[in-house]
């Protein structure tokens, strides 16, 4: 299937639509917080292959999490806060190593890895307001998590991970909660980094998906940074 090749020195991408039936849109493109602030505004999400060119796709349809119709299991949010300690922001970058550790595995260098070009560009990220961490601790030790960009009222997810049973199940979960006592519309799940067991997720068509993550991004235009 034809897909198209960005130049390194326009941030542009065509329609999200234009992607073929499997949802690779474009290849190609330098990198930079720029480039991927406006492919998350587009409807578009990236695969970094470690040693071939970024890959951007947006496939039909996308799976998020619409937070207005989903019910937390209050109870289980409950009973693993009483396990762990949740913090948020609290050390941004020892979450994003922790995430190389489990999928930068020796030999299997696939779409999951986590390059240093891209730890840099959401270290950059975070410093400008836009990514973000739920942190799961446990006798002072970081034992799960996830990260993330918010713009305006759509949280994009990035990697979740965890050493410790459930505690990748509390990131999730807590994440959720908070956003929704935010009044965030959705999470996007589409990375199978950012995949969580036996947690319910929606569908959402491609142009719908595109069309509210273009309005979201008019609307916070003048105010993207998130108190999250």
């Amino acid at each position: 299937m034809p897909y198209f090749e960005l130049k390194n020195d326009e941030i542009s991408f065509p329609p999200a639509y234009f992607a073929d039936i499997d949802g690779l849109l474009a290849v190609g493109g330098t990198m930079s917080t720029e480039r991927l602030l406006l492919a998350y505004n587009s409807g578009i999400y990236y695969w970094h292959y470690p040693l071939k060119h970024i890959k951007w796709w947006s496939p039909d349809p996308r799976i998020v999490i619409k937070l207005d119709t989903h019910e937390i299991p209050q109870p289980r949010l409950d009973t693993l806060l009483e396990d762990f300690e949740v913090r948020v922001d609290s050390n941004f970058e020892e979450v994003l190593r922790a995430c190389q550790n489990q999928y930068n595995i020796e030999g299997q260098m696939d779409n999951r890895w986590l390059t240093e070009r891209m730890v840099r560009t959401f270290m950059e990220l975070h410093k400008k307001g836009y990514a973000h961490t739920v942190e799961v601790w446990k006798k002072g030790k970081l034992v799960g998590g996830l990260f993330g960009v918010a713009i305006g009222k759509l949280f994009f997810g990035e990697y979740g991970f965890s050493t410790e049973e459930h505690a990748d199940e509390l990131a999730i979960l807590f994440l959720i909660d908070r956003l929704q006592h935010q009044d965030f519309i959705l999470i996007d799940m589409q990375k199978e980094t950012f995949s969580f067991t036996n947690l319910e997720q929606d569908e959402m068509p491609r142009l719908e998906y595109m069309d509210l993550c273009k309005e979201n991004a008019n609307r916070f235009a003048d105010h993207a940074y998130t108190e999250f």
